[in-house]
């Protein structure tokens, strides 16, 4: 006779018990004794600040932990919203009801300002809890975002001419930086002119200088991006794309105006031959929306750890198939950032170009709070393929340093 057939809660917990078997995670007798998925709660939501680190931990009913990471802007205040704030709100919250989570934070935090402090707390959590169901299912989180749609992701390098207090790099310091880069094996590098005066159109123009030394230093056969930080006018902002355009082949010009003048971005994308560029400043997929709509961009860059999480994201990566955009995530952070952004465009068809990476060098001394590496060299990530997604955080270091953290060492 064929085996009766399992129910819900059967199929549920022998599921549990192969997929923690097959992972190395637990025995399939421990794993036998453990709750069905539907039964698996949130018992502990928290949130800790480092010096240039900002991460989020989320423990369920069964023992097992997710680990993510928040935006790193004021970082002891958004420690400070998860701990006072998401998690009372999340306590005892199903673990699988990943939309009814989001939903709960957002719109009873929404007063506090739906982007900013709320929306990158917001994120850590919700990447803690994609992290926690990969871990609980054995299964990578690409897998349980849609499944992967590559296995390898090209990355470009990203520097910016901001020397700190006020500085700026020169044009030559800039070659050698982009130059340093490709030494890496990026084959796209961008420069970022930090020029951040929200449409101010600066008398001595760093644009053409600094490109013009960056693309003598990589050679014709490195793609060359700029981003001009919010710093221009329309006007000038389509003077200047045309130049770089016809004088450095850049063939990316990211947000030329600032990014809520949604009219100029549409008047500087129509005008130029180059792809125009915007997203990070954006929170919601509401905002995508209207960016796409109003501002005509062609690559939308979104930040996970800035717009609350990959539940979001994946809004944004539909938004980007229906109007036919590129998505080039926006990413300042080596580790847990980066590894959710990897498991995101794995999974996201519009992930076709290369994707931000802040290099091998910048941000390195944060790896000490971690047991394992990000797959990244020579320009490109092989998409992780462990459990959730898949750094081993080493929890003592990061409690340790958490509570020794001076308050003014907590800013981005």
């Amino acid at each position: 006779m064929p085996p009766a057939p399992l129910n819900r809660r059967d199929f549920l917990r022998t599921g549990l018990c192969l997929g923690l078997a097959a992972n190395g995670t637990a025995s399939i007798a421990h794993a036998a004794d453990r709750k069905p998925f539907a039964d698996l709660a949130l018992r502990r939501v928290e949130a800790f600040a480092l010096r240039r680190l900002v991460l989020a931990r989320v423990e369920a009913t069964d023992g097992t932990v997710g680990w993510g990471e928040c935006g790193h802007s004021g970082g002891g205040l958004v420690a400070q919203t998860v701990n006072e704030h998401i998690a009372a709100l999340l306590r005892d919250f199903p673990v699988f009801a990943h939309d009814a989570a989001w939903r709960r934070v957002y719109h009873d935090l929404d007063e506090l300002g739906p982007g900013g402090i709320v929306s990158q707390a917001l994120a850590g959590v919700d990447c803690a809890l994609w992290d926690l169901r990969g871990r609980m299912l054995g299964l990578p989180v690409h897998a349980l975002l849609g499944g992967r749609v590559r296995d390898r992701i090209p990355l470009y390098g990203s520097f910016s001419r901001d020397a700190g207090n006020g500085r700026f790099k020169t044009p030559e310091t800039c070659a050698e930086e982009a130059a340093a880069l490709v030494a890496e094996g990026f084959r796209t590098v961008k420069l970022r002119l930090a020029i951040r005066e929200e449409n101010r159109d600066p008398t001595d123009d760093p644009a053409l200088p600094c490109a013009v030394a960056v693309r003598e230093a990589v050679g014709p056969d490195v793609e060359l991006w700029i981003d001009a930080n919010n710093g221009y006018s329309a006007a000038r902002a389509v003077r200047i794309g045309r130049a770089l355009a016809e004088q450095c082949a850049v063939t990316l010009f990211e947000e030329p105006v600032a990014a809520y003048h949604y009219a100029s971005l549409a008047t500087v994308a129509r005008e130029l031959p180059i792809d125009v560029a915007a997203g990070e400043h954006e929170y919601t997929r509401w905002a995508f929306r209207d960016l796409v709509l109003h501002g005509q961009v062609d690559v939308l860059n979104p930040d996970v750890g800035k717009m609350g999480g990959l539940t979001d994201a994946l809004r944004v990566a539909t938004i980007a198939e229906l109007f036919d955009k590129t998505v080039c995530v926006h990413n300042a952070r080596p580790t847990l950032l980066t590894a959710a952004h990897l498991h995101f465009a794995a999974a996201v068809p519009a992930a076709s170009r290369p994707q931000e990476h802040p290099s091998l060098r910048r941000l390195d001394e944060l790896w000490r709070y971690f047991r394992n590496r990000n797959n990244v060299a020579a320009g490109w990530a092989t998409v992780p393929d462990a459990p959730g997604l898949g750094l081993e955080v080493d929890e003592d270091a990061v409690r340790r340093d958490a509570t020794a953290q001076p308050a003014s060492s907590l800013a981005s």
